[in-house]
């Protein structure tokens, strides 16, 4: 059986059109990328692809119906459905996990599944390096060089915190955009969004990692 291989550049500063052909799981493996082998994370990968999925199904669907006026029958159905199951497998996992955030309004077990599963405090030994694996820190933005999955969980729930308006954590969003308008007079609305709904992101991980850290 042939093996799919990908280029990988070993020094792509000095040398940045040398590769060297391995597997996608060496690749993975060098660039620090190798799946978390637990069973929420298992569970995780799966509901995050299907959801992928879903999401391509349709603008497909969308697409086709829009050129043929005809909306086919491409699983679409069954897609949620699993989606929902693995949901509902999810929260099992969780179990009573989910209640160490009951007072933060908004935080559900999607949310808390996918930090748990891809930045889980207990793999951390400082909280310096947690927020840096998550994406939180000057160095891993300026590097790019963190757990993008992370950055896309934490976007979703601070929007989630915002709708439910938490009392802790909305109030805190609302006083970064404030000190935020106020220091920089000039930068657009949705810069200065973006950098309030960041600094939120990271008080509430400060606080995730406090919760789990020993474990």
């Amino acid at each position: 059986m042939s093996v799919t291989l990908e280029n990988h550049h070993p020094d792509k500063v000095n040398q940045p059109n040398y590769t060297v052909p391995i597997t996608h799981k060496e690749h993975r493996k060098l660039h620090r990328k190798t799946p978390i082998d637990t069973p929420l994370a298992r569970k995780m990968r799966q509901y995050d692809k299907i959801t992928i999925i879903i999401a391509a199904m349709k603008n497909w669907q969308t697409g086709y119906e829009k050129d043929f006026d005809d909306k086919p029958d491409i699983g679409l159905v069954q897609a949620t459905h699993l989606k929902e199951k693995l949901m509902k497998e999810i929260t099992i996992i969780l179990g009573s996990e989910i209640k160490k955030v009951n007072h933060i309004k908004g935080f559900g077990p999607r949310c808390l599944a996918g930090i748990l599963a891809y930045a889980h405090p207990s793999r951390f030994p400082s909280l310096r390096k947690y927020l840096f694996y998550c994406g939180y820190t000057e160095a891993s933005r300026k590097n790019k060089c963190y757990r993008h999955s992370v950055k896309g969980i934490m976007f979703l729930l601070v929007g989630n915190l915002m709708k439910q308006k938490d009392k802790h954590y909305y109030p805190m969003y609302l006083e970064f955009k404030e000190k935020l308008r106020v220091k920089f007079p000039t930068k657009p609305k949705m810069a200065i969004h973006m950098i309030a709904i960041n600094r939120t992101a990271t008080f509430i991980l400060k606080e995730v990692y406090q919760i789990w850290r020993v474990e």
